[in-house]
């Protein structure tokens, strides 16, 4: 079953990759050079572009920090201990996408242009590999995960140039979208021996919610006597994703082969 989601999605990306244009062209789909939707009046595709102390954007820019500390912690977790070598790979791609996610989001939301969001999504892409690496790792088998890693890697980062050199997001929403369906699906699976007991329901969850953030940033601002906007929290609603996997480091102490009960971890 596996082999044959992992097949569906690269087909799909590959489908996007080719007709991509062809299909925004067809359903009218106008993005600006930064990849999104109409520009609000002072020209970022985010509401909040308020600046303090000689940082222009600035609650966009700051609130990327509890991504890098989310990763920073994640490489504490991991001192010392040694999981299965695809779950240690996944984990360590995993911390270091937050952390490149932070740097890369600042950098872009300092100055957002079509060049630094190539930098943002290089990061979350990153991430996106080492979750979802997890995720296999976790409830269908090492071996899998240890050639699914790569190959996620490398579409990812390939989703995240795109936009830039060929103006086309359908590949970048393939690797997002589709890769979260890969979570879901996993987490209907039990977990296999040895497993962390990550709550894959958990990281979905925070995803959900980051994601709602972003579209509702303006209604957030809004909603809050633009005090804070919904791109500011998404960004902390992001780093609290680790949260489920920081706990089932924690947990289970890595070293612990025993089994995981299903109920524990969703």
């Amino acid at each position: 079953m596996f082999t044959l989601m992992a097949g569906s999605l690269l087909t799909l990306w590959v489908f996007a990759w080719l007709l991509g244009p062809t299909v925004a062209s067809l359903l009218d789909l106008s993005l600006n050079p930064q990849g999104h939707a109409p520009l609000h009046a002072h020209g970022h595709p985010f509401v909040d572009a308020r600046g303090w102390w000689g940082v222009p954007n600035t609650l966009d820019v700051l609130s990327n920090l509890p991504l890098v500390i989310a990763g920073v912690a994640g490489f504490w977790c991991l001192r010392g201990r040694t999981p299965d070598p695809s779950t240690g790979h996944a984990l360590r791609v995993f911390f270091a996408g937050l952390i490149l996610s932070g740097l890369g989001s600042a950098t872009y939301h300092w100055a957002p242009d079509a060049g630094s969001l190539v930098i943002d999504r290089l990061g979350m892409a990153v991430a996106f590999g080492g979750v979802l690496t997890l995720s296999v790792a976790e409830r269908v088998g090492q071996q899998e995960a240890r050639w699914f890693l790569p190959t996620v890697l490398v579409l990812g980062l390939v989703s995240a140039v795109l936009p830039h050199l060929q103006g086309n997001v359908l590949p970048w929403a393939v690797v997002q979208f589709g890769g979260m369906g890969l979570v879901v699906w996993a987490a209907t699976r039990r977990p296999v021996q040895g497993a962390l007991g990550v709550s894959l329901a958990g990281l979905i969850a925070w995803y959900a919610v980051a994601k709602l953030l972003e579209f509702g940033d303006e209604a957030v601002f809004r909603a809050t006597g633009e005090w804070v906007s919904g791109h500011s929290l998404k960004h902390a609603a992001a780093a609290c994703a680790a949260l489920p996997i920081l706990v089932g480091l924690r947990r289970r102490g890595l070293g612990d082969n025993a089994p995981v009960h299903p109920a524990a971890m969703g």
